[in-house]
């Protein structure tokens, strides 16, 4: 969707930027006509064309620079993308380490609640979507993935209960949860599982390959930003194909 023309351009956040899902959110924003507020974890991006801000789960002060780059904005705040997440290293619940589970559930639950606590108050004012990335892993439980899915099924509840909590502010919640996506992060992720050849893995899934970045962030956007997606608040919306 192309940013309504005003004088001040819409704002919208996108948190875990430097990612390759969130870097194809923010970089289809920017040629759109929206102004950026975009989050990094270790090093900071160049690129130019958004406002960049370290943003840390683990971090108490993560919170607040959120908080002071966004209201520095004068554009209303129209969309939140919560794109922040870390997978497992694919071991047996018995072989996984406690401090995994804490970490994974950190990044992929903690960082919304971080993300929320920061922009609740600007988000309510201006009435923002908040679309928070999860994956099918929520849903389907697959053996060697414990940590991940219950991170991903515990940020489904989050933005379910979220949604009913800001209904009366006038902000909706929702969580895209796609199938595998073809990205670097994938790839590590199946080198992990034992894959040594990802395209002929590829090849069994169906339509014979997994979702592109490119078609998953254009999603991303229509779902928090289209108008004939403004009813919607509290839903899970799977991206995938059924064998």
């Amino acid at each position: 969707m192309t940013a309504p023309p005003s004088a001040v351009a819409p704002l919208a956040v996108v948190t875990g930027a430097s990612g390759a899902l969130g870097a194809a959110i923010r970089t289809r924003l920017v040629k759109e006509g929206w102004q950026v507020v975009a989050t990094y974890r270790t090093r900071p991006p160049q690129d130019e064309d958004s406002s960049w801000v370290r943003f840390d789960a683990s971090d108490d002060a993560a919170t607040a620079a959120l908080r002071h780059a966004v209201d520095s904005c004068a554009g209303p705040l129209r969309a939140v993308f919560a794109c922040i997440g870390a997978p497992s290293t694919k071991q047996t619940v018995a072989d996984t380490d406690v401090s995994e589970y804490e970490a994974v559930h950190q990044a992929n639950v903690v960082s919304f609640v971080r993300t929320w606590h920061a922009l609740a108050d600007r988000a309510r004012h201006d009435g923002a979507r908040v679309l928070a990335v999860g994956s099918d892993a929520g849903q389907a439980a697959r053996p060697g993935n414990g940590p991940y899915t219950a991170a991903k099924a515990a940020l489904a509840s989050l933005v379910t209960t979220l949604a009913k909590e800001e209904l009366h502010h006038g902000v909706r919640v929702n969580l895209l949860a796609p199938s595998l996506i073809d990205s670097p992060l994938a790839r590590q992720i199946m080198s992990l599982k034992g894959v040594t050849d990802p395209d002929a893995y590829y090849e069994q899934l169906p339509w014979g390959r997994p979702l592109s970045l490119d078609e998953v962030a254009a999603t991303c956007i229509d779902l928090a930003t289209a108008e004939q997606w403004s009813y919607a608040t509290g839903q899970i919306y799977p991206l995938g194909a059924a064998l």
